[in-house]
């Protein structure tokens, strides 16, 4: 029996201006799992929160940053950057 391989991500997300702002317009900020930390987002690209994280559903997979980047992840709130 063959055994398959665990998908790996690669896409990286480039930690600009612009990709935080498009992040805190209604993704991270609207998180039911947003743990609501002084100037955190965009943690696919950045660092997990440094906050407490209750798993409460993931805005993640409706976020342009997210779509654009070709992530596959969720709760980089809890995990850290992709790649």
């Amino acid at each position: 029996m063959m055994k398959r391989k665990k998908a790996v991500e690669m896409a990286k997300v480039e930690d600009t201006r612009d990709n935080f702002r498009i992040c805190m317009q209604g993704n991270c900020s609207t998180c039911p799992s947003y743990p609501k930390g002084k100037g955190e987002g965009l943690y696919c690209a950045r660092a997990p929160s440094t906050s407490k994280v209750e798993k409460r559903g993931c805005n993640c997979p409706e976020c342009p940053v997210w779509m654009d980047s070709g992530l596959s992840s969720m709760y980089y709130c809890l995990q850290g950057p992709s790649a």
